[in-house]
């Protein structure tokens, strides 16, 4: 399996890739993968290189040259099933995992296995969700699922129980957007674009040179959800360098660093539930008032300094 074919994972990832590898030599495959990361180039590629591997035809895996390692790179394999949200920023529907049902208990056309990837799957509604818990609890053993979430907060607790769990780190290039992954990239794009000022609007805050209100109002100009998407990043990205320290020496990684150090890593987490509760809040469609929340939100790192 150690194949040329495989992108050059960071060392985070490639402790993962190795686990994988592991699994897939021994013929320990569980049915279901649930990976938890953000949706950058770095877990979309390792989620495709996964596919590619269980799809591959030949010994050295992914050879990157037959057939099924084609498709799966053109992301055109009829084995390969990917299931999303009809629209950026939909919601996976019923419909979406009905359609699966019958298609599951097909036999694989090209090879011994057929993959069904679902993204985001934080994105299902119930009915959805419990729709795939009955696919989840008989599946047919030629069929494996990736499921790529965010984040699991509003995912049924039967479905992560069928699932082997994987917490992904975040990638150095954790600010690589895909276009799977955001509900508008553009917005995104450009938060991304302005993430050290971002960063650095945290530190004045922290500092007490501009107030909660200012800071509040002052992002209200973007995206809500993206915002918090954002935010999720950076606080997430804190606690790495918190807990790990950095040795990364350009200024978005001494700022993070500098912003993390005004927190213990207890305020972060509490900090990071808040952000998945908002999350939560969102992915229900429920009615929330963005200034008010932000504010409620940035009161947690203003009020908490190290």
């Amino acid at each position: 399996m150690q194949s040329s074919k495989i992108p050059q994972f960071s060392a985070d990832y490639a402790k993962w890739w190795e686990r994988f590898c592991n699994i897939y030599r021994h013929e320990r495959l569980p049915h279901a993968f649930l990976l938890v990361s953000p949706a950058t180039m770095t877990s979309l590629d390792f989620v495709y290189t996964m596919a590619a591997v269980l799809l591959c035809n030949r010994e050295t895996k992914p050879c990157g040259e037959c057939q099924s390692c084609r498709l799966v790179s053109a992301k055109m394999h009829p084995d390969l099933n990917v299931i999303k949200p009809d629209k950026a920023g939909g919601i996976i529907k019923i419909d979406q995992i009905r359609e699966l049902q019958d298609l599951a208990y097909h036999s694989p056309q090209l090879g011994v296995r057929r993959i069904i990837l679902l993204q985001p799957a934080e994105k299902m509604n119930v009915p959805a969700a419990n729709a795939l818990l009955k696919l989840l609890e008989e599946p047919p053993t030629s069929l494996t699922f990736i499921l790529l979430a965010e984040h699991i907060s509003t995912i049924l607790p039967t479905i992560l129980s069928r699932c082997q769990q994987w917490h992904l780190p975040l990638a150095q290039d954790w600010t690589a957007l895909s276009a799977e992954g955001a509900a508008d990239k553009s917005e995104r794009e450009k938060l991304l674009a302005e993430r050290e000022e971002i960063i650095q609007e945290l530190i004045s805050l922290v500092k007490g040179n501009i107030s909660v209100c200012a800071l509040a109002s002052k992002w209200a100009i973007h995206g809500f959800s993206d915002l918090i998407w954002l935010l999720s990043l950076i606080n997430a990205q804190m606690l790495k360098y918190l807990l790990a320290g950095s040795k990364e020496e350009h200024s978005e990684a001494q700022l993070l660093q500098e912003l993390a150090n005004c927190f213990t890593p207890p305020i972060l987490f509490r900090q990071m539930d808040e952000l998945y509760s908002i999350v939560k809040k969102l992915n229900k469609n429920l009615n929330i008032n963005p200034l008010l929340t932000l504010e409620n939100l940035l009161l947690g790192y203003k009020s908490f300094p190290g």
